[in-house]
This record gives C-alpha cells, structure tokens and sequence, in this order.
C-alpha cells in the first residue's frame, strides 16, 4: 500500500494526509478497544469473585436459619392446646380430688381446687422441658410436652402438691366450712 502512495506522487497528498489519519485514529481506537476490553475482563473476573462470596453466604445463611428453625419456640396455636389439656386435665383431676375428699365441691371451691392443678401442671411442665414459662418450650419438644402432659394422673401429684391454697381456704372460710 505505501508503494502505491509514493508511485502516485504529490497529486494525491490530500488521500495520503487522510489515509495516515484513519490509521492512527484505527490505532488509537484499537488500543482504547484493547483497554476496554481488558477491564471488561476485570470486572468479569470481579463478578466471579462476588458470586462465589455470596455462594458461601448463602450457604452460611442456610445453615443459620436451619439452627434457628430448631430453637423456635412453640406456636401461639401450640400454646392454646397446652393451655386446653391443661385445664381439661386440671378438672377431670379436681373431680378426682373431690371423690378422694368424699365431698361436694362448690362452683367456688371447684374452680379454685382447678386452679390449684392448673398451676401445679404448669410447674411440673416448666420443670419437665427445663423452661422458665411454657411458652418458651421449643416447638421440636411439642410432641414431648403434650405426651408429658398426657402421661400425668392424680397419683403424680404429692401430698405437698394436693395442700389447699390460700385461695382455697379462703373459698373454705367464706361458705363456712
């Protein structure tokens, strides 16, 4: 190409001038190509790098909510039918009780001799699933709180535990007996 240019002389100074310029203005542009070209694989290999800290997180994340998933606490729905059993249970055990004392139980009397189960199945289920309250019992140990809960009978509860109450003596008190 550069014989024909300087086979065809001067006449043609102008198309030499502007062939000199497309190639270095093509060269200039190569090399900004080139350049672009080389950050684009920067950034590539910055997206991998990305990809593979967030696979990692991801996987950590997983693990994390799987551990949490095993501590969560019973449902508010879990709560009720422990409540439930509890105080079906709470007055087949106070009627119990009251063929054992060969008496009749007021309503009064009755209901505080329930609550007196009531409370004493919630400690012996807080002291079984090692809990401050019930509602803090892990949802994983539903099923062995409501078995436990089951499992109780009259017969599970002391001496000690069958002691009437203030409230108890105070229903006593007020009818009189």
């Amino acid at each position: 190409m550069d014989n024909r240019l300087i086979a065809q002389g001067g006449k043609d100074q102008k198309t030499t001038v502007a062939l000199i310029h497309t190639l270095k203005t093509q060269g200039q542009q190569g090399e900004i190509l080139v350049r672009v070209l080389e950050e684009m694989d920067g950034i590539k290999a910055e997206m991998i790098g990305l990809k593979s800290e967030m696979e990692t997180h991801v996987a950590e994340s997983k693990s994390l909510y799987e551990k949490m998933s095993a501590q969560v606490t019973i449902t508010y729905e879990e709560q009720h039918e422990i409540v439930s059993l509890i105080h079906r249970m709470a007055v087949t055990f106070t009627r119990k009780h009251e063929q054992t004392l060969q008496q009749s139980f007021s309503e009064n009397l009755f209901k505080a001799w329930k609550g007196l189960f009531v409370r004493r199945m919630h400690s012996k289920l807080k002291v079984r699933m090692n809990v401050a309250r019930y509602t803090s019992i892990e949802r994983v140990n539903y099923e062995e709180a409501t078995e436990y809960l089951k499992s109780l009978s009259y017969v599970s509860f002391s001496g000690k535990d069958l002691e009437p109450t203030p409230s108890i003596l105070k229903v006593l008190e007020l009818e009189g007996k």
